[in-house]
């Protein structure tokens, strides 16, 4: 479906919030291409791009910078997750540049829109309260994806037809876009790094709310997310850990000890199944058998245990150290 966009008479920057737009990036590839090209179309006339880079191997960065010669490149010598990697790039934008807004964007979504920015800060700044905000995720197919929490899980194959170009205060959001008010970070401060990837966005939403801060949806941004890969990995035994830990946390934390018990049945039973694509129904056919379930178990253990030691806890921790200089060689 072609998408319409407002013509956006570009004003001066200095009457626009600075937006910083963090995007981490492991390795390069086709998608950061994609992303980092598409946000050339974007009419908003003040914000600023900073690639985190978490120990991507070769010269892939160099590449990128060509796309975008004005960004900002961060490089760490080694993978800390997405988390980490994420709050070093909001802590840089805030200290060092004075952002407004820290927009969090994963390296596959692709930006269609080119006012997709100028609709969330407009109604963003129309309250204090407004805290946080996302748009309309799209798979590339235009099947809905991340819209927000009261979503039925069910809808998750629905095309989009328009049926949610409306702007409404929700629960929370997902993560894949999300645009975070300075306000915000500095009365909760930052993403709990007790999460490796997720659901750090869920969480932040959560705890936003319960400082007052409200949370929209803005349904008349329209955004392409290439899809949540490290989720379609599901099945894999080496993120089951960070998965099972992190869910675990999110609803202890959140919903309490009953909720979050049955959270962790329901991790034990992925030590023995688990959908192939967490997006569609459970089916024969969307499920996988695990073999390798003893490694599984410990995993689970291991997670379990250190979820119900940190789950009250916000972890951030200070990695400015570990920031390779330019003129460094990454080691």
């Amino acid at each position: 479906m072609p998408i319409k966009t407002k013509k956006v008479t570009k004003q001066p920057a200095s009457s626009h919030p600075l937006v910083a737009i963090i995007i981490v990036n492991w390795n390069g590839g086709k998608k950061i291409i994609e992303c980092l090209t598409s946000l050339k179309r974007t009419s908003y006339p003040n914000y600023k791009v900073i690639l985190i880079d978490n120990g991507s191997e070769g010269d892939s960065i160099s590449e990128l910078v060509k796309i975008n010669p004005t960004m900002e490149v961060i490089r760490l010598p080694k993978n800390f997750g997405y988390t980490i990697a994420t709050n070093i790039g909001w802590k840089h934008a805030i200290k060092k540049l004075g952002a407004d807004y820290i927009c969090a964007m994963d390296s596959d979504i692709i930006t269609i829109q080119d006012n997709w920015l100028d609709l969330q800060i407009a109604e963003l700044e129309k309250s204090p309260q407004r805290g946080i905000s996302c748009g309309k995720l799209v798979f590339p197919d235009d099947r809905l994806n991340l819209l927000f929490f009261e979503r039925k899980p069910g809808d998750w194959e629905e095309k989009d037809e328009g049926q949610y170009d409306f702007v409404k205060e929700v629960e929370g959001v997902g993560g894949a876009c999300i645009i975070i008010k300075r306000s915000v970070i500095e009365k909760i401060g930052f993403y709990d790094e007790n999460f490796f990837y997720g659901p750090n966005d869920a969480d932040y939403c959560l705890r936003a709310r319960k400082a007052g801060f409200i949370v929209m949806y803005n349904g008349l941004a329209k955004i392409i997310h290439n899809g949540s890969s490290s989720y379609l990995a599901s099945d894999r035994t080496r993120i089951f850990g960070p998965q099972a830990e992190g869910n675990i946390i999110y609803t202890f934390r959140h919903f309490g000890n009953y909720r979050g018990s049955k959270m962790i049945g329901r991790q034990a039973v992925r030590i023995f199944v688990t959908r192939k694509n967490p997006y569609a129904k459970m089916t024969l056919q969307n499920t996988a058998f695990h073999r390798d379930i003893f490694k599984r178990f410990f995993i689970f253990l291991k997670a379990s245990y250190s979820a119900l030691k940190s789950y009250k806890i916000v972890k951030n921790g200070d990695y400015e150290q570990f920031i390779i200089k330019p003129n460094e060689k990454n080691k």
